[in-house]
C-alpha cells in the first residue's frame, strides 16, 4: 500500500501539519486515526471489494465516518497492475459542520 503525492499534498492542505489556526485537525492526527482505519481496510479487502475490467485499474473508496475531530472523508485508492494499493484522492465534506447546526443529538 502507498500514497500518492496527489494523495499525501491534497491530504496535507485539508489537515495541515501541526494543525490549523481555524481549528482544523493536523496531518499527524490524520495519520492516526482516519488515514490509518481507510489503509487497514484497503491492505485487508481491497481484493473483495474489486471487479476488475480488463486493462483498467480497479478502483475503490472508502467512507470515513464523521468523529468528533472529522467530518465525512472519501479515500480513493487505485489497484495498480503489479497489484498494489495506492491512495490517490481524499474529499473531506466540508458542509458536515454546517449541516449540524445547533442539533443537540449530533
Amino acid at each position: 500500500l502507498r500514497r500518492s503525492a496527489q494523495f499525501v499534498a491534497q491530504a496535507k492542505a485539508l489537515f495541515p501539519p501541526g494543525g490549523a489556526a481555524e481549528g482544523r485537525p493536523s496531518f499527524e492526527t490524520f495519520e492516526q486515526g482516519p488515514l490509518r482505519a481507510a489503509e487497514t481496510a484497503f491492505a485487508t479487502a481491497f481484493e473483495r471489494q474489486c471487479q476488475h475490467i480488463d486493462g483498467m485499474p480497479s478502483i475503490r473508496y472508502v467512507l470515513v465516518t464523521p468523529t468528533a475531530f472529522f467530518g465525512p472523508l472519501v479515500i480513493s485508492a487505485v489497484l495498480l497492475r503489479d497489484d498494489s494499493v495506492e491512495l490517490v484522492s481524499v474529499v473531506a465534506d466540508d458542509d458536515y459542520w454546517d449541516l449540524l447546526g445547533d442539533d443537540p443529538i449530533a
